[in-house]
């Protein structure tokens, strides 16, 4: 029985024998292949690991104001990312991104998936955490691989609103941006309107790139090489900050635009639309339903209404039709017509504001008469009116360095023929010649004509930039004016016309008199253009200062508001009042009284 027990005790030590010589095999086996056969393979896995090449976001180039005053500059702002190549999908990491983001999910899980191509590249779940967020993320960082906190530079607006509408706005790129600008990476901010827009490559920079070791759960262990990351240029605007700041204080509650520019070279002191926006909420990311509330606000507050707003320019267009009967040679200064109240033209009476009595130019000028223009109008003709209005650059695009610009209307009888397939009548050259009918002219525009009146008859190009600069200061680029274009007119046929627009703040029975007192002395043209049957005319407001030696012209319109004497002529009052001691020379000088 002995003998029997002990061979079947040594048949299972030899089973056990065979048993651990295969699994000893196998692992053998196991391990050639892995260490030899795979060895590259796993190397490469192990690598992409412990060493991460990490995108290095340069600060955007600052934009100043022509004195130096920063309009636009970075903070430092803090993402919550993932790594597609190493995010791991579970119910806790999940629940505490959707948490952290405000995203469901479903839509964390569609953005990782959407940006599995690149690779180890942080995608951003959430922008610009906040310090409650960002502080819990940390604390539960070591549970949730392949999440990490992005350090990086974001856009900020020291004035916030202040000029919005010329500084812009910053966004994530879009796919068409992409194809055209290989520089950029999904995921990267351009600018989206405004300055920021148009000068983007120079306010962009250049990334920089360095590589790291990182332990298992992601965390920095060392900084192994490191290519910097170039700062954007720096872009110097033709704004002034404080005339910029006294337009948008006198505006502040209205629905309209300012626009006061250098009658010298086209610089652009000031600029402001209302309503406004803040660039600061797109810095980080605006949501679906803010984005929606913002485009949808029935006062348009991200039009900029100073290029992009269309208005009947109404009797500010009177010095354009003067302009015309004074150049094609049908009046002359001291031609005088005689207002009843109005003129009939055709079967129908076109009224005027109030009976002027006889007038000549200056006059009818200084108290906006329009049946001294309906008639001027009538002798021009709706062809020479359109002829000079192009001289202007009404109806054309002026080039200014913003996006969104529109060029108006200035009709002719083919344009109303093609148009509506019916012929121009007297009454529509009648309405012509007081700034109504089919006519549109943005305060942009209004404002070169008051500037080119008071230059003597030069158009310049407006512009935005002053200079771009590098780090150090140094000129790369500076804006040299550029003529548009030169009134085929003889300059001394624009003096009746600026004793006119003297004569509407200086004159008995003056449109603009409620700027006799202003501390400047001012030439200037109201207007009141209707727009819509049983609403109140737009106010309009355009001239220039110091009449001596015109330094400035401006525009001011304020939608639905009155008349330009009531409402658009005490904005520019209080704003010349704010800005008297930007002018060299402070006391009022000598002008002609009627």
């Amino acid at each position: 029985m002995n003998g029997r027990f002990s061979d079947a005790l040594q048949r299972r030590i030899n089973a056990i024998q065979i048993l651990l010589a295969v699994i000893f095999l196998v692992f053998a086996a196991r391990l050639w292949y892995l260490q030899i056969l795979q060895a590259s393979y796993y190397d490469e896995r192990a690598r992409r690991h412990w060493v991460r090449s990490v995108v290095i976001h340069p600060p955007r180039g600052l934009i100043v104001d022509s004195n130096g005053n920063v309009l636009a500059t970075n903070t430092i702002s803090y993402n919550l990312c993932v790594i597609p190549a190493e995010f791991e999908v579970s119910d806790g990491t999940l629940h505490l991104l959707s948490k952290l983001s405000g995203k469901t999910e479903k839509q964390i899980l569609e953005l990782v998936s959407d940006s599995r191509y690149r690779g180890f590249e942080p995608v951003a779940i959430k922008r610009g955490l906040d310090k409650k967020s960002l502080i819990e993320a940390l604390e539960r960082m070591h549970t949730m691989t392949g999440v990490t906190i992005e350090e990086v530079p974001i856009r900020r607006y020291p004035y916030d609103k202040l000029a919005a509408h010329v500084l812009g706005y910053i966004g994530e790129v879009s796919k068409e941006v992409l194809k055209e600008r290989h520089e950029l990476l999904p995921g990267d901010r351009v600018g989206k309107s405004g300055v920021e827009k148009v000068y983007d490559k120079f306010l962009q920079g250049k990334k920089g790139y360095k590589l790291v070791e990182v332990d298992a759960a992601g965390a920095l262990v060392r900084k192994l090489s490191e290519i910097r990351a170039r700062p954007g240029k720096t872009l110097r605007l033709t704004l002034d900050l404080r005339w910029q700041m006294a337009c948008e204080a006198a505006l502040k509650g209205r629905h309209g635009a300012i626009v006061v520019m250098d009658v010298n070279d086209g610089s652009i002191l000031a600029m402001c639309s209302s309503p406004s926006f803040s660039p600061n909420s797109f810095s980080n990311g605006m949501t679906k339903s803010e984005w929606h509330k913002l485009r949808t606000d029935r006062s348009h507050p991200l039009q900029n209404k100073a290029i992009g707003g269309c208005y009947p320019p109404g009797s500010t267009f009177k010095l354009v039709t003067a302009l015309a009967g004074l150049s094609s040679g049908v009046i002359t200064p001291q031609t005088k017509f005689t207002c009843n109240g109005g003129l009939r033209v055709g079967r129908r009476f076109f009224r005027c504001w109030r009976r002027h009595g006889t007038v000549d130019l200056v006059r009818a000028i200084g108290q906006s008469c329009d049946t001294y223009f309906y008639r001027v109008g009538l002798l021009v003709g709706p062809e020479r009116l359109s002829k000079y209005a192009n001289m202007f650059l009404l109806g054309r695009n002026c080039k200014i360095d913003l996006p969104g610009e529109r060029s108006g209307l200035v009709p002719t009888p083919s344009w109303k023929k093609a148009r509506y397939g019916v012929r121009w009548y007297d009454g529509d050259t009648a309405n012509y010649a007081i700034g109504q009918g089919y006519l549109l002219t943005t305060p942009l525009q209004m404002c070169i004509v008051a500037a080119a009146i008071a230059n003597g008859g030069i158009v310049y190009r407006p512009h935005l930039l002053l200079s771009i600069e590098d780090g150090s200061g140094r000129i790369i680029k500076r804006y040299e004016p550029l003529v548009l274009s030169k009134l085929s007119i003889n300059p001394k046929t624009l003096t009746p016309i600026r004793y006119g627009m003297q004569c509407a703040v200086y004159g008995n029975g003056g449109t603009a008199r409620a700027l006799v007192n202003s501390p400047i002395s001012v030439a200037g043209k109201t207007g009141s253009s209707q727009h819509r049957r049983g609403e109140k005319p737009h106010a309009w407001f355009i001239g220039y200062a110091p009449i001596d030696s015109p330094k400035v012209a401006f525009s001011v319109i304020v939608e639905a508001s009155g008349h330009g004497g009531e409402v658009a002529v005490p904005i520019m009052k209080q704003v010349l009042v704010e800005m008297r001691w930007w002018f060299e020379r402070r006391e009022r000088t000598s002008y002609i009284r009627w």
